[in-house]
């Protein structure tokens, strides 16, 4: 059944005059009476009595005028829903997350979620690696993680991250000791390499410039964890130094040199159309954007 009879169907229902309702919906009269002819035919009763003051509906209707009212209705409501998934303002959005941005993502998606209401969000805190295989595989729809990013995946810089030194308050190291030696003494913490491939990866590079190797006494599988035994005096870390906001009572020491630094971005499927993930990255650019104003 054609939307286009059921709105002449209203139209005239609700003028109860076949030339004001064909002038409201601006087709011709004529035009106007062979829409309601077809209707009527369809669903084989008539619908209107024509009488010298206009049309009056007649039982079949008066019986047919809410089921016609509710179907235009739904047929509204469909195409908005499909009009706002098709521009992204409804959907779900599963977005990948690193410790570098935990304290600059939750406003972001906070201030997308309430422009966009009509979008859910899956968070998930994954490496670098993983969020890109993932993306890849069709499992997250964008992320935020180390750059470059992997092929494949389009992406653009959010922060510069860097390498820090974690080590407990009452350490007597208030800057880097010259002989790195000295550290092996205390015992590093130190995050689990398939945990944070990229993060370790960093820490190699750094430590091979300097021809130094860590005494690793303690591993563990996540990086609150890492700064929670750093806290309790087990050990020092080398952190990501936008992790120290997540550290009390501990000395992060920035690192300097060619390898202790690094950006941080967002990244997405350059093949896979997804009107919601383009909404989100728009909205990470101009936000981003107007920070930096």
């Amino acid at each position: 059944m054609e939307l286009k009879l059921l709105k002449a169907f209203l139209a005239v229902a609700e003028l109860r005059h076949f030339s004001r309702a064909a002038d409201a919906l601006h087709v011709s009269q004529p035009a106007l009476s062979k829409q309601i002819g077809a209707l009527e035919a369809s669903l084989g009763g008539k619908l209107f009595e024509r009488g010298r003051h206009g049309a009056e509906l007649t039982l079949f209707g008066e019986a047919f005028l809410p089921d016609a009212q509710a179907l235009i209705r739904d047929a509204d409501d469909i195409l908005a829903r499909a009009r706002d998934a098709s521009s992204g303002r409804s959907g779900h959005l599963r977005i990948g997350i690193c410790l570098s941005v935990l304290t600059l993502v939750p406003r972001l998606i906070a201030d997308f979620r309430q422009q966009n209401p009509g979008v859910a969000i899956t968070l998930s805190d994954l490496s670098s690696s993983e969020q890109s295989r993932r993306i890849l595989a069709g499992k997250l729809d964008a992320g935020f993680m180390r750059l470059p990013a992997a092929t494949g995946l389009t992406s653009f810089r959010v922060i510069d991250e860097g390498l820090a030194l974690a080590m407990p308050a009452d350490s007597r190291y208030k800057r880097l000791p010259t002989d790195l030696g000295v550290l092996n003494d205390i015992g590093f913490i130190a995050l689990s390499r398939a945990r944070g491939p990229g993060l370790a990866a960093q820490i190699d590079r750094w430590c091979g410039e300097r021809r130094f190797v860590p005494n690793i006494t303690q591993h563990a599988e996540d990086v609150q964890s890492v700064l929670t035994s750093v806290a309790a005096g087990v050990g020092v870390a080398f952190i990501p130094s936008r992790a120290q906001h997540l550290l009390r009572d501990a000395t992060v020491l920035p690192l300097n040199g060619k390898h202790a630094k690094w950006r941080v971005g967002l990244a997405w499927p350059s093949a896979r159309e997804h009107a919601v993930t383009t909404r989100f990255v728009r909205h990470v650019r101009e936000a981003l954007k107007a920070v930096s104003k």
